[in-house]
C-alpha cells in the first residue's frame, strides 16, 4: 500500500468520525505529530497523533490502535477544561504548537476550536511567549534532576529512564527557541539540525557526550537492534505501556533499522536506547547480556552514575546561560 498524505488524513477522520459516534461527549478533534510535516514516514512507517478534546470525562489519558502493520493511531485524550484561559497555551510547549495550524483541525463542535486556535496563534511567537516555553522546559529538566539526585531508584533501567527525561526537556529546551518538541524517533537527527541552526554546538557537544559513545560500530548496532526486536517479540502478550502497545513495534523497529541503515547511524541511538529503556522497566526483570552490553559501551552503567549526573548539572547549566543570550538579544 502507498502511503500518501490524503491516505494519512482520511484514516484521521475515519477515526474521529468513528470515535464521534460512540463516543458523543467528544467536543473537538486536531492532529499533532509528523502526519502535520513534509516527511512522516521513517522506514515506511508512521503514526497518526491525534487529540481528541471531551466535554466531561476520560477514561484514559492515551491510547494506540494498529490500522495497518505500517500505520498506528497514538490517540491522547483531554478535558475541555485544559484548554482555558486559551491565552496561556501560548506559553505551553506541549499543548500550544499543534494549535497554531489551522490544517490539524478535524473536528469541531461550534467552532470551538477554531474560537482556542486564533487566541493561542495570537502572539505565539512573540520573544516573550517563545522564551516562557522554553524556560518551562529547563525548569522541568532541572525539577527531574534534582529528583535523580535525591531519590534512590529501584532499578537502573528506572534510573536512567529519569536521565534520558532530564536530558530530553534540556534539549527540548534548546529547540523551543526555534520549534516544538522533538519526537523520539527523530530526536537526536532533529537536535543536531536545531542546534546548530540556533549556533549552539556547545549544547550538541554536551548532549552527545551525556548520551554515550557513539562511535558505536555498525555491527555492535545492528546487534543491539536484533535483541530489541527479540525482547519486544517475547513481550508482546505482557502488560506494557501504551508507547510499547504491540501495533507500534514495527513503527520504532522499522524506524530505528531506517537510521541505523542512514549516511547518520548514530541517530539511531536515542530511539533505540530510549525505547528500550522504557521496555527493561516495564517487564523488571533480569536485564539481558545485549542490554548490559549496549549500556557498557555507552559509558551509561552503574559505575559511570556520579560522572553523568554532574555531566547533566553542567548541560543545565548551559542550557540556561544559552536562553539568557537569547533573551539578551531578543526580548
Amino acid at each position: 500500500m502507498r502511503i500518501t498524505a490524503d491516505l494519512l488524513q482520511k484514516f484521521a477522520r475515519d477515526a474521529v468520525k468513528s470515535r464521534t459516534h460512540s463516543e458523543p461527549d467528544i467536543h473537538a478533534a486536531y492532529l499533532t505529530g509528523s502526519v502535520l510535516t513534509a516527511d512522516p514516514l521513517l522506514g515506511g512507517t508512521t503514526d497518526i497523533d491525534l487529540v481528541l478534546v471531551h466535554r466531561y470525562q476520560i477514561s484514559t489519558e492515551r491510547e494506540t490502535e494498529a490500522i495497518t502493520p505500517e500505520i498506528s493511531l497514538d490517540i491522547q485524550h483531554r478535558l475541555k477544561d485544559a484548554f482555558e484561559p486559551h491565552r496561556q497555551l501560548r506559553q505551553d510547549p506541549w499543548l500550544g504548537y499543534p494549535l497554531t495550524r489551522s490544517d490539524a483541525l478535524l473536528y469541531d463542535t461550534n467552532h470551538w476550536l477554531e474560537f482556542i486556535q486564533a487566541g493561542v496563534s495570537a502572539n505565539f511567537q512573540s520573544p516573550e511567549n517563545v522564551l516562557a516555553r522554553s524556560n518551562a522546559l529547563l525548569e522541568a529538566a532541572r525539577q527531574k534532576w534534582l529528583k535523580l539526585l535525591k531519590s534512590t531508584p529501584e532499578s537502573h533501567a528506572v534510573w536512567l529512564r529519569r536521565y534520558l527525561e532530564t536530558l530530553a526537556l534540556a534539549a527540548n529546551a534548546v529547540v523551543g527557541l526555534i520549534g516544538p518538541p522533538l519526537a523520539t524517533r527523530r530526536f537526536l537527527v532533529g537536535f543536531r539540525e536545531q542546534s546548530l541552526a540556533l549556533g549552539a554546538p556547545g549544547i550538541l557537544t554536551n548532549f552527545i557526550g551525556l548520551l554515550g559513545n557513539l562511535d558505536a560500530t555498525p555491527e555492535q548496532l545492528t546487534a543491539w537492534i536484533d535483541a530489541y526486536d527479540s525482547e519486544l517479540t517475547q513481550s508482546a502478550g505482557l502488560p506494557l505501556p501504551v508507547i510499547l502497545a504491540p501495533c507500534r513495534h514495527t513503527y520504532y523497529l522499522n524506524g530505528i533499522r531506517a537510521l541505523a541503515e542512514s549516511d547518520s547511524p548514530e541517530g539511531a541511538l536515542w530511539p533505540l536506547l530510549k525505547t528500550w529503556t522504557d521496555l527493561n522497566c516495564a517487564l523488571n526483570s533480569q536485564p539481558s547480556s545485549a542490554w548490559n552490553d549496549c549500556l557498557d559501551v555507552l559509558q551509561l552503567n552503574k559505575e559511570h552514575l556520579d560522572q553523568k549526573a554532574e555531566g547533566l548539572d553542567a548541560l543545565l547549566d548551559n542550557v540556561e546561560m544559552t536562553l539568557e543570550t537569547w533573551a539578551n538579544t531578543y526580548v
